[in-house]
């Protein structure tokens, strides 16, 4: 009854299920963003201005299904842990502002799904894009911060935030430069390879800046692998002439993983930053 009582008091249940919503919200926020690029690198415009799917009819297909349940899925997981959120508010304080921003993703995202066929608006392809890696960031932020998260008060370091914002304004030019390739403007890309030597520094510095942490070691080299790789698949689609769909592709999926990982960063290293118990009941004292 003990430990009953217990479970009850720090809302281990609530937390359990929001911290898997979120590993799921990511995992489905993935496919959303895998089979977005697929179809947008499979499609070409025709001479007419229709849209033309270069990608076998089965794959086109799969692709299509895939996007879509992904799609119906995180709107349940909004729904679920909108609902949680709610009727746990008090044991589960720090899942309220991801939960937001899930929703907030979710509701754009639904928005302008209608706005997407045929590739009509260049701006609305990048919103999906950024969007979409928006949500995944919030899924995953929501996922960190009940597994390594703290509730106690942070020493916030700046850093990672300012990394992950000239990283979301990154991916919105990469997202700009696809689309407008469509349609023949490739100067686009020079604006990404800009902001891609931007993002290499605020990185750099963020993992420079944990390079001694002992509990982020394997994070902080595993999210420096990822951006080494998608530094390398980006330069090969500058230079290689004909670019094959599949290079484009896992250059893109490299994307919401590195975001994964700067979320990560950012989670942990502000709950290393939490000072001790003892020192804040002093403080209060």
């Amino acid at each position: 009854m003990a430990v009953t009582a217990i479970d009850l008091r720090t809302g281990q249940a609530p937390r359990r299920l929001l911290q898997a919503i979120g590993s799921a919200g990511a995992v489905l926020a993935m496919i959303i963003l895998g089979a977005s690029v697929l179809l947008r690198l499979g499609t070409r415009f025709g001479d007419d201005g229709q849209t033309l799917s270069m990608l076998a009819p089965a794959i086109e297909g799969a692709a299509r299904s895939l996007h879509r349940l992904a799609a119906s899925g995180v709107g349940i997981l909004a729904v679920a842990a909108t609902v949680l959120c709610f009727r746990q508010r008090h044991v589960v304080t720090g899942a309220l502002r991801p939960t937001v921003w899930i929703v907030a993703a979710t509701v754009v995202l639904a928005a302008i799904g209608p706005l997407t066929t045929g590739y009509r608006f260049a701006t609305v392809t990048v919103t999906n894009v950024a969007v979409g890696v928006v949500l995944l960031m919030s899924c995953w932020w929501l996922r960190e911060t009940l597994v390594h998260g703290s509730t106690r008060s942070a020493r916030r370091d700046p850093l990672p935030g300012a990394a992950l914002i000239v990283f979301l304004a990154h991916v919105a030019s990469g997202a700009a430069a696809s689309a407008l390739e469509m349609r023949g403007i490739r100067w686009v890309a020079y604006a990404h390879l800009a902001t891609a030597i931007l993002v290499t520094m605020f990185v750099g510095a963020v993992l420079w800046d944990q390079r001694r942490s002992k509990r982020l070691r394997a994070l902080v080299a595993g999210t420096a692998s990822v951006w080494l790789m998608q530094i390398a698949f980006g330069v090969a689609l500058l230079w290689i002439g004909q670019r094959p769909i599949w290079l484009g592709v896992l250059h893109a999926l490299l994307t919401p993983l590195l975001a994964a990982g700067l979320v990560s960063i950012a989670v942990r290293s502000a709950a290393d930053n939490c000072p001790p118990w003892h020192e804040m009941h002093h403080d209060d004292a």
